[in-house]
């Protein structure tokens, strides 16, 4: 992984990098992939039982396995998911086209909003009167 992938590899690890590849398909069709459908890899079922029955949506995939989503509130994981997957995005295009390495850069900016997202979400959002989750 850190001869194919060395920005993945610095950004989430070598396990769950090589995990993302797979189910992507190939480095190449990943680094295709928006960040948004790089956020959902691997939970495919929540999203079609999402669409076909209306529950509510998934906010991650196998990206919840990284420790900064996994130890977080659930109501900051699906903010810190949608970062880790645009940095994920931006490390797999830079590992397919051969580019310099800027893992150690992607990964501060990464640690750097996690840490804005704890102090600007400390508490659950409080949901107006007469609204229920379904």
């Amino acid at each position: 992984m850190k001869e194919t992938a060395p920005n993945l590899t610095t950004l989430i690890g070598a396990s769950l990098g090589a995990r993302l590849i797979s189910l992507a398909g190939g480095l190449e069709r990943l680094s295709r992939l928006p960040s948004s459908t790089v956020q959902l890899l691997g939970a495919e079922k929540a999203m079609f039982l999402h669409l076909r029955s209306h529950k509510r949506p998934p906010k991650h995939g196998i990206i919840f396995q990284h420790p900064s989503i996994h130890r977080a509130p659930h109501w900051q994981r699906g903010k810190i998911a949608r970062s880790l997957a645009s940095k994920i995005s931006i490390a797999a295009k830079v590992d397919n086209w051969n580019g310099e390495f800027v893992g150690d850069r992607l990964l501060e900016e990464f640690e750097r909003r996690v840490e804005e997202v704890r102090e600007k979400y400390p508490e659950p959002a409080r949901r107006p009167e007469g609204r229920r989750r379904k």
